[in-house]
């Protein structure tokens, strides 16, 4: 009786609060209102984003996909017409909510889901495409909580896909609130009703304050305290672990600067965890511009290297000597700066697209398009074109000095010259860069395309300064005869770089596609020798052989022959002496001997010059011989996701690296890029 009176009790309660509610609200308000909208009003077939706008009314929140320890998480039920297809909703970073040790995962103020919409190509343009979403969720106040459920629904009218300026700038402010993706694995253990996490994360990131969020529920406890210790380039967390943990643990790393980390971890045996002093602030741990000044510097000292390229010694010292004769001071000075506009642009293009693809979940990192086969293909029919310009062929003002066709040219061909050279300069990483590069990939997107245009700022900086110091030009030899040979001279490092790529397409593909590369190569260089001929005979803008039979081979190469045949994804070559690289072999060689892993790339010169200058010497393997030093090759040529999400837990994006692993200790030495013999062998001596 007792029971039944105090369930007849709870449900007189029930039926009066729910009055109450009922007549506070009308029937026609929502305390959340909610939109949707794609970021064309006419979307074409393919992949879109459809936005979920949900705002709540003043002093009500909503909640996030984990809502914490109450609530429950908003859902949804769509109903779509035949041809589209919608994928999984994302969420922006969640803040906390703590109400007498409760613990909510909720949303202040507005905030936008984004949802992959998929529009079959068979849908005519002119369509209608109704969209209803039934949703349903929880919104709550300080002290009342109410679950509402809406219909909404929209029509969208297939079209051209034209996105507005205005919608194109909302959605990118969306799309920055969403995590990004953290392509290296995480790591965690429990002892003790105790999870210990360990996550990469370069130690330049500011990760004071930072907070973890479970997006499973009860994988642990969420109003526990979380202990933070950033060692290096690992982020440890400890905490109290929660009743539905299994073998994975997928969470949300939120920094302080509001960058937030989606990441996955496996479970391991056993993670050593040191706790970080009280009171005691971490030095590893700068302000993030301070970060992005250090790693801004760095890009720039990396990228004024790049210019020994073999690949771009030449065109630089071509354009240096070209200011040496220049018409005006004005011409020179605009001449360098679009030299230096073309080199930014390019690399600031080349790390938008990294992270761009990073963000969607692709795990790339520098120079990722070497690792396509039709990127060489279209590299050497490039360098082999200006190796026959340096040499006389034909001309090419833009990357010549001292020819007629020089002082036409004009801050356009500077332009582009400085777009070229910077394309066939990046696809090493060297001294200072690989850290700058590192840190810009987890840095806000703002920040490390800063550090992007860095680079293309080193790289054009020789450049720039001739051409704005009169002093330096003073010192440059005068224009003369003697500049058609070294012209010719300059040709062959062009020439010696199209060998190489050769050899990279031959370790990439089958023979029959290196063979189509050559044959298209040599049609092209018939047609430049056929522009080269109406040049000498005073001809203008006889270019058509030359493009016609450059083009039209390379659109084979790219669409009718068919496509080479790399290696396997995660396949990694062997070479004589040493195993290929994998996290597993790793772990268990590390705890019986020391072990050398290096990563390299068959494009990468400074990976070729280390390995035939130091790690493949005699002197070097038979002190590893000696000592009982295993070696690991991690290949990057053809791209490996195992080896970006390696590279990325040790703030690299792109090779070399090189590490050394003492017997049983589990955090590297992190060995220089530039080798020598002697740092091998004294690593093995311990």
């Amino acid at each position: 009786m007792k029971r039944l009176a105090q369930f007849i009790t709870g449900f007189i309660i029930l039926i009066c609060s729910l009055q109450v509610m009922a007549n506070e609200l009308s029937q026609s308000q929502r305390l959340i209102s909610i939109s949707m909208m794609m970021e064309s009003d006419k979307p074409a077939a393919g992949t879109h984003e459809l936005a979920i706008t949900m705002t709540p009314q003043k002093g009500w929140h909503g909640y996030w996909q984990n809502p914490g320890d109450a609530g429950f998480p908003t859902r949804f039920d769509w109903q779509l017409p035949e041809g589209v297809t919608i994928g999984e909703v994302q969420y922006p970073a969640p803040s906390q909510l703590v109400t007498s040790d409760i613990m909510n995962y909720i949303y202040h103020g507005e905030y936008t889901l984004l949802a992959p919409i998929t529009i079959d190509s068979s849908i005519a343009v002119g369509t209608s495409l109704p969209i209803k979403l039934d949703i349903s969720y929880l919104v709550c106040n300080p002290t009342t909580c109410l679950p509402e459920q809406q219909t909404i629904e929209q029509d969208f009218i297939v079209g051209d896909g034209k996105v507005e300026q205005n919608h194109q700038r909302q959605f990118s402010q969306w799309r920055q609130l969403l995590p990004r993706p953290l392509d290296a694995k995480g790591q965690f253990a429990v002892e003790n009703n105790t999870l210990t996490l360990s996550l990469p994360l370069p130690g330049s990131v500011d990760s004071r304050n930072a907070h973890i969020y479970p997006i499973i529920n009860n994988t642990l406890v969420n109003n526990a305290q979380q202990i933070l210790n950033h060692e290096g380039d690992v982020l440890s967390m400890q905490t109290q672990v929660g009743d539905e943990l299994a073998d994975l643990f997928q969470g949300v790393l939120v920094l302080e600067n509001g960058t937030a980390l989606r990441f996955d971890a496996h479970k391991t045996d056993h993670i050593a965890f040191i706790v970080p002093p009280i009171n005691e602030d971490n030095t590893s741990n700068q302000n993030i511009w301070l970060i992005g000044i250090t790693a801004f510097v760095g890009a720039i000292l990396g990228g004024l290297l790049l210019n020994i390229m073999p690949c771009v010694f030449p065109i630089l010292s071509l354009k240096i000597l070209s200011l040496s004769h220049q018409g005006s001071e004005k011409a020179t000075r605009i001449g360098s700066v679009a030299y230096t506009l073309g080199a930014v642009l390019v690399c600031i293009c080349l790390g938008g697209a990294i992270l761009g693809l990073r963000a969607l979940g692709h795990q790339v990192g520098w120079a990722f398009q070497l690792q396509s086969p039709a990127v060489i293909a279209a590299l050497i029919l490039l360098m082999s074109a200006i190796g026959f310009n340096l040499a006389g062929l034909f001309e090419i003002g833009t990357l010549t000095s001292g020819s007629k066709l020089q002082d036409q040219k004009g801050p356009m061909g500077d332009f582009w010259t400085g777009v070229l050279a910077a394309f066939i300069a990046t696809p090493c990483t060297g001294p200072f860069m690989a850290t700058a590069l590192g840190a810009a990939l987890v840095l806000p997107t703002t920040v490390a395309l800063v550090i992007f245009a860095g680079l293309g700022f080193g790289m054009a900086l020789p450049f720039l300064l001739v051409g704005f110091i009169p002093a330096l030009r003073t010192r440059l030899p005068k224009p003369g005869a003697w500049m058609v040979t070294a012209r010719r001279i300059l040709s062959l490092p062009m020439f010696i770089t199209v060998l190489g790529l050769v050899w990279i397409l031959m370790r990439q593909s089958n023979d029959n596609y290196v063979l189509s590369v050559l044959a298209a190569t040599m049609l092209s260089t018939f047609g430049l020798w056929l522009t080269g001929l109406w040049q000498h005979s005073q001809h203008k803008g006889q270019w058509w052989p030359g493009l016609l039979l450059t083009l039209l081979p390379l659109l084979a190469l790219l669409y009718w022959v068919p496509q080479a045949e790399s290696h396997a994804q995660g396949e990694q070559k062997e070479v004589a002496e040493a195993l290929a690289f994998s996290q597993e072999k790793l772990n268990i060689l590390g705890a019986q001997q020391d072990v050398f892993v290096y990563f390299t790339a068959d494009w990468c010169l400074t990976c070729k010059v280390n390995e035939k200058t130091s790690i493949e010497r005699q002197e070097v393997k038979a002190a590893f011989k000696q000592h009982n030093v295993a070696t690991m090759i991690g290949d990057w040529t053809n791209g490996d996701s195992q080896i970006t999400a390696f590279l990325s837990q040790h703030g690299r994006s792109g090779v070399p690296l090189y590490l050394w692993y003492k017997k049983g200790v589990n955090k590297p030495i992190v060995l220089p890029q530039i080798l020598s013999q002697t740092i091998l062998i004294e690593q093995a001596k311990g």
